[in-house]
């Protein structure tokens, strides 16, 4: 839970990341309908790691209901500022509960359950991964949809040296205005397929040197190739709809058939059902 204990960072961090967003909005208005489209609103959506409501609010704008769930406190209660910021016709229509998603707290029936931004491969263990899967496909209806995203890296990406510190970004932190210098290193557990990811952030002096201890955080990822996902999805009950390399409908290629030199799809999404 360490990277989502500063959810103004988190936030701030990742407020460039909005293609995600407009997919699942468009995947919403397509099986479930939006405020005034032919089929009705209907609902509620199921946003399984809601977080910070990046994608609950944005549903609920287009007049969705959602009922978001996450484990961590401090991400739902910026949800939670969030919503009473809205309009009253948008944070009626949301709903926030902390939950496990190893034994959701949830009860009902959704016409789609979304766990955007890799949220699944926050489970590494393939137990959990399929007691998730069949928790969804007893929450959505018959003919419901559960879509999903993962990120499966470039080999050359994580064939980066365990001991070295990548990326470094200078920043001001976005509520305290601190002076920080980020840096990642990884390492990846071939055993589990985890990939175990730390995040330094080292606070900086007006001069641009190091300033007392860097705050490290640690994130954990299962790594989860196409033939590993469609496995577990099988042995769940859910099977595969569609799949893309993208959020723009992007071929979804196997890594095992790139070339060399040739780019991979690191961002895979699936769509799925009963």
């Amino acid at each position: 839970m360490e990277p989502f204990e500063d959810a103004a960072l988190y936030d701030w961090e990742y407020r460039r990341r909005r293609h995600d967003i407009a997919f699942y909005r468009m995947l919403a208005e397509e099986r479930v309908g939006g405020a005034g489209g032919p089929r009705g609103p209907r609902g509620p959506i199921l946003d399984l790691g809601c977080g910070t409501g990046r994608l609950t609010l944005p549903l609920a704008r287009d007049g969705h209901r959602v009922l978001g769930v996450d484990l961590s406190a401090a991400m739902l209660t910026r949800a939670a500022a969030r919503l009473r910021r809205a309009s009253r016709t948008v944070a009626p229509r949301c709903l926030l509960v902390r939950g496990d998603l190893r034994a959701l707290p949830v009860r009902g029936h959704f016409p789609l359950a979304i766990a955007a931004f890799h949220t699944v491969q926050h489970l590494v263990d393939d137990r959990d991964l399929i007691a998730l899967f069949q928790a969804v496909k007893r929450l959505i209806e018959p003919d419901g949809w559960f879509a999903f995203d993962v990120f499966f890296p470039d080999p050359r990406w994580l064939a980066r040296p365990p001991d070295r510190k990548f990326d470094r970004t200078v920043f001001g932190h976005p509520i305290t205005g601190q002076k920080l210098a980020y840096t990642v290193s990884h390492r990846l557990d071939p055993r589990r397929r985890a990939l175990h990811m730390q995040l330094r952030y080292q606070p900086l002096d007006g001069d641009g040197a190091p300033e007392g201890a860097a705050r490290t955080v640690r994130l954990c990822h299962r790594q989860l190739a196409p033939a590993e996902v469609e496995r577990l999805l099988i042995r769940s009950g859910l099977r595969i709809l569609a799949r893309w390399g993208g959020f723009a409908g992007e071929d979804l290629v196997e890594p095992t058939r790139v070339d060399h030199g040739d780019p991979v799809t690191e961002q895979h999404v699936y769509l799925t059902r009963a």
